[in-house]
């Protein structure tokens, strides 16, 4: 009989425990939640259409970059702004090759809390303190995540991406920067990292 009142005692806890946990998901706005269907209301699978449709085209704004191609912000100037780029090079847009929220004062999130400008060091504990890998400032796709090198993050939130952004630093010695910044890839712990101001400057979920 002890053993038995033991055994529902810990199933009990670990019910609790369950419901907590889902709890905590489903408190995240769908309006903010970032997961593998896209970023709050953007979702993946949307085409040029249904962003009218959702939205209006008063708040959708058309862009053209010479890498990235045609994109369309929504939102654009605001929190809210999310980054929606085509894999058709001309209109009609049908299909979304990546998001971004890019905001600093963004209210996306992952299930996970993580968010838009989120310092490193932050990302680093989200991915139980492995590395990031990411391309250097100075290359063709500055401060792009490109591993996490068994980490956390990929297994809790499959689709995310994000571009890290250099915003300031102490002083460095300038042989010493010029150095790091001849490499293409550089890894999160790499020291000369613990005098540089880096945050998430944008959160992105590619169409694959």
């Amino acid at each position: 009989m002890k053993y038995l009142c033991l055994a529902l005692a810990v199933a009990v806890f670990a019910s609790c425990g369950q419901k907590k946990t889902t709890e905590k998901v489903e408190s995240i706005d769908p309006k903010v939640l970032i997961s593998c269907e896209g970023i709050g209301q953007v979702k993946l699978t949307d085409s040029h259409a249904d962003l009218e449709k959702k939205f209006g085209d008063s708040v959708l704004t058309e862009h053209e970059n010479n890498l990235a191609g045609k994109f369309t912000s929504v939102w654009e100037n605001s929190p809210e702004h999310i980054n929606v780029y085509w894999k058709e090079k001309q209109a009609p847009f049908k299909t979304i090759r990546y998001v971004e929220a890019v905001d600093k004062m963004s209210p996306y999130m992952t299930k996970d809390s993580i968010t838009v400008g989120m310092s490193i060091r932050d990302l680093v504990r989200k991915n139980n303190n492995m590395a990031l890998t990411f391309k250097n400032f100075t290359s063709s796709d500055p401060g792009l995540i490109t591993g996490f090198n068994n980490g956390d993050i990929p297994k809790t939130n499959p689709c995310f991406g994000g571009i890290l952004e250099w915003e300031g630093q102490k002083p460095i010695d300038i042989k010493e920067l010029r150095a790091f910044q001849a490499r293409d890839e550089v890894k999160s712990f790499d020291q000369i990292l613990q005098r540089m101001d880096i945050a998430l400057g944008a959160i992105r979920l590619t169409n694959k």
